[in-house]
């Protein structure tokens, strides 16, 4: 997981295994109270990221997995009511953030990070400014296919 301020800088950056248990549920919920996101992007590169949407609002809802017989009881931390989060959780489709992490502008921006953290922060980014980020492709943007008859006649050259 990545955090961005609002103008799209690194903020934080942090490693969570899983959401089922009660200490990574716990180290997740304290991250969203210290830092208080105004959305959730989910993106990821199989179907296991429609399992990960579902558990995150699950977390934010203050609810268990319900139905799930491998997910333990998880009550959220008391605070004199039911602790919930009003934060939206949204999917991206991740052709930028996947062109990004291998980008050179990601290299010279997040040298130190593994290429997960660069997908991580191109979609961030991407969900911040999507127009930003297609124009931050320069030339790679051709690697990205808009459905549309008349892509071919992008120019390949950047200037």
């Amino acid at each position: 997981m990545v955090i961005l301020d609002e103008m799209g800088r690194f903020r934080e950056q942090i490693k969570i295994d899983n959401l089922v248990d009660r200490d990574c549920r716990d180290e997740f919920t304290d991250l969203l109270k210290r830092r208080r996101p105004d959305v959730i992007v989910v993106g990821g590169f199989s179907m296991a990221t429609t399992k990960l949407s579902a558990r995150i609002k699950e977390v934010i809802s203050g609810r268990s997995a319900e139905g799930d017989p491998h997910a333990p009881e998880w009550h959220p931390p008391e605070t004199g009511n039911e602790q919930a989060f009003d934060i939206p959780v949204i999917y991206l489709r991740d052709e930028v953030a996947r062109i990004y992490q291998h980008s050179k502008r990601a290299a010279e921006e997040f040298s130190a990070f593994s290429p997960i953290v660069k997908y991580c922060v191109g979609l961030a980014r991407y969900a911040q400014n999507p127009l930003n980020e297609y124009a931050a492709l320069g030339p790679d943007i051709t690697a990205i296919s808009f459905e549309d008859e008349d892509q071919h006649l992008v120019s390949r050259t950047h200037s």
